[in-house]
């Protein structure tokens, strides 16, 4: 099929199977990820004489496994020996200077001036632009893993703004909860003054078989395999009085994880606001939500790596059903560069 499709010269690399996670996993087919070359036509392919003998030696290590119409002439060198053997092609001025390029393609110029200051970088003047993607994306990678991180405890509150997305990336938890870890979670709608309705979230702890609690004094003791998960109201981030109101709250009952949800398609200053507010509510993790209507994710990099807060998930799909995925490293790389600048560089590497 990939012959047919990319033409007679490519040749699949890799296959993986791959599914959405979470309550997905359950409701959807799994697909499969095929990558596959194909070799530039630019670069002849050369032809071994049947009395070569690399030609030869191929032919011997593989007679048990070969069928009877294989000549030797048709087997050819590696590609990577192939390719050693063509001069590259000299860098162009877009190449000269590969920050511009990423900057024209949408990546976060506050990114990009903290990447220059970062001494592992090094100098990145005219350097090619797959050598400097494959830079950044190492450099982000080691400063992700470099972050402080924190396990949830049996006491985990949702915090965020009004439209955060936060009742729905609790039901993606709960799911998670019940279906993955199998537990049985148990959830606390508080209101602290604050109307905090939960005609959907009731429904959804009904489907699922969570109990839904209104009032604190009725819920039983949290534990390992029954956590209690804390749905607060949304609460505008310039209302500072309702805040600390529910920052006693949760002090009260002893919440010590404290998940700070940020709707990722938010302007970055007003992330930034919600990253200080949630500071300043002992937040301990962070979970970004519509992450699927990014066209770039590179804005959050800095939000990210500079909030002092545990990455905890990535949500995409504005319903329970949609995916969340932990891994949010590869989630962020994944999403920061376009496909096309991705494009350009594997054709570089094929021309060095």
């Amino acid at each position: 099929m990939i012959r047919e499709k990319l033409g007679e010269n490519a040749r699949v690399v890799s296959v993986r199977q791959t599914g959405g996670e979470g309550l997905k996993r359950f409701i959807s087919s799994p697909k499969l990820e095929v990558i596959a070359e194909v070799p530039d036509p630019d670069l002849p392919v050369p032809q071994l004489d049947a009395n070569d003998s690399t030609a030869t030696k191929t032919v011997d290590k593989q007679d048990a496994n070969a069928s009877a119409d294989v000549a030797p002439s048709k087997i050819v060198k590696p590609a990577k020996e192939n390719l050693s053997n063509s001069s590259p092609k000299p860098l162009d001025d877009e190449q000269k200077d590969a920050l511009n390029i990423l900057t024209k393609a949408g990546f976060d110029e506050t990114l990009i001036s903290q990447i220059k200051s970062w001494p592992e970088v090094g100098n990145l003047e005219g350097l090619a632009l797959a050598d400097v993607l494959r830079k950044v994306t190492l450099c982000l990678s080691d400063r992700y893993k470099s972050m402080p991180t924190s396990v949830l405890s049996t006491k985990v509150a949702l915090l965020g703004s009004p439209g955060a997305g936060k009742t729905t990336m609790l039901c993606k938890l709960l799911a998670h909860e019940v279906f993955i870890n199998k537990r049985i979670p148990m959830v606390l709608k508080l209101e602290n003054g604050v109307p905090n309705p939960d005609d959907s979230l009731r429904i959804f702890c009904d489907v699922i078989g969570v109990t839904l609690y209104r009032e604190s004094s009725k819920i039983p003791p949290a534990s390992l395999q029954s956590p209690l998960f804390i749905d607060i109201p949304g609460i505008s981030i310039n209302n500072a009085s309702e805040w600390s109101s529910i920052n006693n709250s949760l002090q009260e009952l002893g919440v010590n994880s404290r998940i700070l949800v940020l709707n990722g398609a938010y302007d970055t200053k007003v992330l930034a606001k919600c990253i200080r507010i949630g500071s300043n509510l002992d937040a301990t993790h962070l979970a970004i939500t519509h992450f699927d209507e990014l066209s770039n994710a590179s804005k959050l990099w800095p939000l990210i790596l500079d909030s002092g807060l545990t990455p905890y998930c990535i949500s995409t799909g504005q319903n329970v059903t949609g995916d969340f995925s932990s891994n949010v490293l590869n989630q962020m790389i994944a999403k920061s560069f376009p496909e096309n600048l991705y494009a350009q560089t594997f054709s570089s590497y094929q021309r060095t």
